[in-house]
Formats: structure tokens, C-alpha cells, sequence
């Protein structure tokens, strides 16, 4: 029997190397396996992170970009009202002027004004309409010999004065030119009152 022993314990010893050649094998598969499956979900990470990363710094960026579009839109709509404001201040001004020219009273007191400073003989051309009124206004307040007065050719609204001391210069005073010097002057300070609120 000794030799049914000895075939029974080879055959023992080689199941027994078999088996633990598999366990080894399985042991190294499933040490591999646990190896890639741990590299694959780093690089899901790292790549998730990068993916995180770059959507954060996108939304950051849209972000900026959304602020800086709003703050220009903002300025573009105060610079827009302001215009606006501007606009309609400056056409309700002129109407006022063009207004004021056709009354009598101021005429005679921007007339005066005018007279006053400009030196030497003057010629002065009115609107036709109101030369009579300006007539006797000035030989009335202003009291001076030096001033001719003649009616205006055409229909336009304003003073002309010629100086014999400024030959081929002539003053003209029109709605539009007082509009415009008045306006020039409160402009800045419009500008300034609209912008501050």
C-alpha cells in the first residue's frame, strides 16, 4: 500500500500546488483589478475636478462678463436719459426764446442792452412790425443820436446792428442765438443736476 500512499499523497501535493497556484493567481487578478479600478476612479476624479474647475471658472467669467455688460448698459441708458432730458430742455428753451422775440417789452430791454455796448454810430434793422415801438423806446430811454433805425427785410426774427466803428462786422441777435448762449450757460449745470440723481 505503500505506493496507493504515495500516488495519494503525489496527487494530494499537485491538487494541493493547483489549488494554491489558483488562489495565488486569483489573488494577483483581484490585486490587479482592485489596482485599475482604483487608477480608473482617480482619473474620474481628477477628471470630474477638471471638469468642475473649468465650469467654475466659465460661470466666473460669465459672471464678469454679465456685471460689465449690465454697468455699460446702465451708463448707456443715464447717458441715453440724459440726452433725452437735454433734447426736450434745449426745444422748450427755444420756444420760449423764439416767443420772447415777438414780445415788445423784450425786444426794447435786449435792444437797450445791445445799444449800450456797442460803441459808435449804429444802425439798427428791427422786424418792420416793431419799428415803431422801438422808435419811441429809444428816443425815449436810451437818448442818443448815433442810433438809425430801419425796418428788417423779410419775415426772420431778429436785430441786426452795424457799427461805424466795426465796418462789415454785423451784430445779429435771433431767438436761436440767445437759445443758444442762455443754453450754453445752464448746460453745465443741467448736465451736473441730472447726472447726480
Amino acid at each position: 500500500m505503500n505506493n496507493k500512499e504515495n500516488l495519494e499523497g503525489i496527487v494530494s501535493k499537485i491538487k494541493n500546488q493547483g489549488i494554491n497556484a489558483g488562489e495565488q493567481e486569483k489573488a494577483k487578478i483581484i490585486e490587479a483589478a482592485k489596482s485599475q479600478a482604483e487608477q480608473i476612479v482617480s482619473d474620474a476624479l481628477k477628471q470630474a475636478e477638471d471638469i468642475v474647475g473649468k465650469a467654475e471658472t466659465r460661470a466666473a467669467q460669465i459672471e464678469k462678463n454679465t456685471q460689465s455688460s449690465m454697468i455699460q448698459a446702465s451708463r448707456d441708458m443715464v447717458e441715453a436719459t440724459r440726452n433725452a432730458v437735454l433734447k426736450y430742455v434745449k426745444s422748450v428753451f427755444a420756444e420760449e426764446c423764439e416767443s420772447l422775440f415777438t414780445q415788445n417789452e423784450y425786444l426794447e430791454k435786449l435792444l437797450e442792452a445791445v445799444l449800450q455796448n456797442i460803441s459808435g454810430k449804429k444802425s439798427v434793422n428791427v422786424p418792420s412790425e416793431s419799428l415803431k415801438e422801438m422808435e419811441a423806446y429809444i428816443m425815449k430811454k436810451v437818448k442818443s443820436d448815433d442810433i438809425e433805425l430801419k425796418p428788417l427785410a423779410g419775415r426772420e426774427i431778429k436785430i441786426v446792428v452795424q457799427s461805424s466803428e466795426n465796418e462789415g462786422l454785423d451784430f445779429v441777435l435771433s431767438p436761436k442765438a440767445v437759445e443758444e448762449g442762455l443754453f450754453s450757460l445752464l448746460n453745465k449745470d443741467l448736465v451736473d443736476r441730472i447726472t447726480k440723481n
